[in-house]
């Protein structure tokens, strides 16, 4: 019984604590919008410290990593959105898990194939470089099968066919 008592309020607690952040996410996205990108990234990664296990802040820090051409720290953060996703771990509840995931899955295609159109490391690694190109093949085609209708989904999808060896 005290073990269930302790659950309870841990539950609740958490749930307190999603309410207490939630002006933070619409600030850091106000900011997002009004241009002021590191005013935005510092909420965001509060937000993060008091609550890790959040997708949503994660998928804005990636955007704003890729905003300045930080590929590595934009495909942390959206595999971790994604895994978090896979997890259950969705905040806003304004959108269908379905339709996060999937936007979860492109944004996380189009990180990892960004820096492959700009760099060379087909020449270098043609290995990585197909193993990096099908990983978001593979992501585009997880994004469109749950959201038949994402059209950025389906032209990244159409794009980034999986390369056979």
């Amino acid at each position: 019984m005290a073990d269930e008592d302790a659950s309870e309020r841990s539950i609740e607690d958490i749930e307190e604590s999603l309410v207490q952040l939630a002006p933070k996410m619409a600030k850091a996205l106000d900011l997002r919008r009004a241009g002021d990108d590191a005013k935005a990234e510092k909420l965001l990664r509060e937000i993060l410290l008091a609550e890790p296990r959040l997708a949503e802040p994660r998928l804005e820090l990636a955007h704003l990593a890729a905003l300045r051409d930080d590929w590595e720290e934009a495909q942390e953060q959206a595999q971790e959105a994604v895994d978090l996703l896979s997890r259950g771990g969705q905040w806003n509840e304004d959108l269908p898990p379905e339709a996060l995931m999937s936007f979860a899955l492109n944004l996380l295609g189009e990180v990892l194939v960004r820096p492959l159109e700009e760099g060379d490391l087909l020449l270098v690694d043609r290995e990585g470089f197909i193993a990096i190109w099908n990983r978001a093949a593979k992501a585009f085609a997880s994004a469109v099968e749950l959201t038949p209708d994402s059209e950025d989904a389906k032209r990244n999808l159409a794009r980034y066919r999986p390369i056979e060896d």
